[in-house]
């Protein structure tokens, strides 16, 4: 079994109060939605479920879901969300409360009519059936307990019983309710805090020891005993999230890992032992108590086996087992052994080589130190949803951000080369600051602030004769085109060609280290500069796309190939142009009002 040292059973030392019980986190959504309407109330609830969806368990299978326009229909579906492989979609209907079995066949009754306007509609709409292969899923979310009113339902006759039946067969329904709500909001919580720092396993034999190596077998009960215990915090050192089961690939034919893993879990739980490599922990201390079955790790953490682990807690049915390595060795050295382990899953060299410097659980953790953060467990539950939502979102931006500043070149946003990034001093940057504090502060700075670039330029450039060749930009799921202007206006801000690398190590090294300094007095200081030079790196950038003669089509084609290609010390030339000509028609204009007596306002 599983333990914290010195904290209480029920998690009071923990979690919040209103994350105690789901009792108590009832109350608590009672409590915020008391003052609204009941449009209001159904309004926020259904913002809740949106940033709720993608932390369930069917969720990591679809992109983050959308409120659907035509809500006020009432046509039964309140969000929706397009699956990651683009073959289906998942229907939600958000409801604060239902409290009959008539209630849930009204929704069923609902969804069947909505895929039935659905499948005849001649207009291809976003999300419409025409558009995808694969059949539609349904999600009803409630804060309401379901479990007596399902088991009401399945035993009478309702009008939507066979279509219900259809959907619970092919696996297409899925129910999240207050119970569950509350498990995903104490896992969101425990998500934006640090990693456990003393845990306890209990394996099915003793521990084999060698040297600073222990192995054993640990079944799948502990291992979610372990989850529920702490969650996502567990795998803080592991290269990346849960990757869900249903993936892209698996519409080549090819089954992945994941998807044999459930299949073992599901068809033959007793082989899983045989079948899988297992997991690894890495610890800075491990104690072993008399009868070698119970280990005791200090700042334990998974560091390869994140897929498996989650495979067993989600869809092991029957207790299965899987083999255990420990090793004992302090967290800064831990990456080689993450390195090599990672094979499983197919993991890109860059993310690998990364990882102790740049990895999903490192940026919420500086969230965290940064100030991103919960302040003593007072926020509500609406709140942790928001934040864990947004940090999970700007992840991405993050990391093309991260590998844009580092790389011999920012054009390296669009190709993600392991061998463009500057490990050298990559390292000396994560040797310095362990937790990268310094460079998350500049680059969640830089986001913040380059957000707001885009919005800005979204409204400047707009004449029809070429807006609409680069609606890429505003709306590209790569982030690689903002993260490359971004970069471009951070330079042309600073004066600074980041692309001018330095070849000896250390001059380099403080080049960095002042270029960062810079950015964090910039984008607090001077973000009008920023924004400034922003709006001026757009139009640069949007120069380039433009080759003589080139038609609409043309340019959305090549946008990626030139992006790639563009010298960005030229690109930093022209910014330095256009700034120049930027300020003297600033000034031709200040002394131009100077002289004939008008006032005007500037920055």
């Amino acid at each position: 079994m599983l333990t914290i040292s010195n904290n209480s059973t029920d998690g009071s030392d923990i979690y919040p109060e209103h994350l105690l019980s789901f009792e108590a986190l009832e109350q608590h959504i009672t409590g915020q939605l008391e003052t609204l309407s009941a449009t209001e109330k159904g309004d926020r609830f259904a913002h809740f479920v949106m940033r709720l969806v993608p932390q369930t368990e069917a969720g990591p299978n679809f992109e983050p879901p959308e409120l659907n326009e035509k809500k006020a229909a009432d046509e039964g579906v309140d969000l929706i969300a397009k699956s990651k492989d683009g073959s289906s979609a998942l229907y939600i209907q958000s409801r604060l409360r239902i409290d009959r079995a008539e209630g849930i066949d009204g929704i069923i009754s609902k969804f069947q009519a909505y895929t039935a306007s659905r499948r005849s509609t001649l207009v291809r709409e976003q999300y419409s059936f025409l558009d995808m292969e694969g059949p539609p899923h349904f999600m009803i979310v409630t804060l309401s307990p379901l479990a007596g009113i399902l088991r009401r339902y399945d035993t009478k006759e309702f009008a939507s019983k066979s279509f219900y039946r259809q959907l619970t067969a092919e696996k297409r329904i899925s129910f999240v309710d207050g119970p569950i709500i509350w498990s995903i909001m104490r896992a969101a919580y425990l998500k934006l805090h640090q990693p456990p720092t003393n845990l306890e396993l209990s394996l099915e034999t003793p521990v084999i020891n060698k040297d600073n190596i222990f192995l054993g077998v640990i079944s799948s009960e502990e291992l979610q005993r372990l989850y529920k215990q702490f969650n996502d915090a567990l795998f803080f050192e592991n290269v990346r999230d849960f990757l869900g089961v249903i993936r892209g690939e698996e519409r080549t034919g090819r089954t992945t890992p994941n998807e044999q893993i459930v299949k073992t879990l599901t068809t033959e739980p007793d082989k899983m032992l045989e079948r899988n490599n297992g997991i690894v922990f890495r610890a800075d201390t491990v104690s072993v108590d008399d009868d070698r079955r119970k280990l005791s790790l200090t700042k334990g953490s998974i560091i390869n086996g994140c897929q498996t682990t989650m495979c067993l807690v989600n869809f092991a049915q029957k207790v299965s087992y899987v083999q255990v390595k420990i090793i004992e060795k302090p967290s800064a050295d831990s990456w080689d052994i993450a390195t090599a382990a990672n094979r499983q899953n197919p993991v890109s060299e860059i993310d690998l080589l990364l990882a102790p410097a740049l990895r999903p659980q490192l940026a919420k953790r500086a969230a965290h130190r940064l100030g991103v953060q919960l302040q003593d467990g007072e926020k509500s539950v609406f709140q942790i949803i928001d934040q864990l939502y947004d940090q999970t979102v700007v992840y991405d931006e993050t990391r093309i951000l991260f590998i844009g500043l580092f790389s011999r070149s920012p054009n390296n946003v669009f190709n993600t080369n392991y061998t463009e990034l500057m490990w050298d001093i990559i390292d000396r940057f994560t040797k310095g600051d362990p937790f990268g504090t310094k460079i998350y502060e500049t680059l969640f700075s830089l986001q913040g602030a380059a957000g707001e670039g885009v919005e800005i330029a979204a409204t400047t450039y707009t004449n029809p004769a070429y807006s609409s060749f680069f609606q890429r930009f505003y709306k590209s799921p790569t982030f690689a085109y903002q993260c490359f202007v971004a970069i471009l206006a951070l330079c042309g801000a600073l004066n600074i060609d980041i692309s001018k690398r330095e070849p000896d190590t250390d001059k380099e090294f403080e080049r960095m280290k002042g270029l960062l300094d810079s950015a964090q007095t910039l984008l607090d200081g001077r973000k009008a500069r920023y924004l400034r030079f922003h709006t001026l790196a757009v139009k640069v950038w949007m120069q380039n796309m433009v080759p003589l003669g080139a038609d609409e089509a043309e340019i959305q084609r090549d946008m990626n190939r030139l992006s790639k290609r563009v010298h960005f010390n030229n690109l930093f030339r022209l910014l330095a142009m256009e700034s120049d000509l930027d300020e003297a028609l600033k000034r031709e204009e200040e002394e131009f009002n100077r002289r004939s007596g008008t006032v005007v306002q500037t920055d």
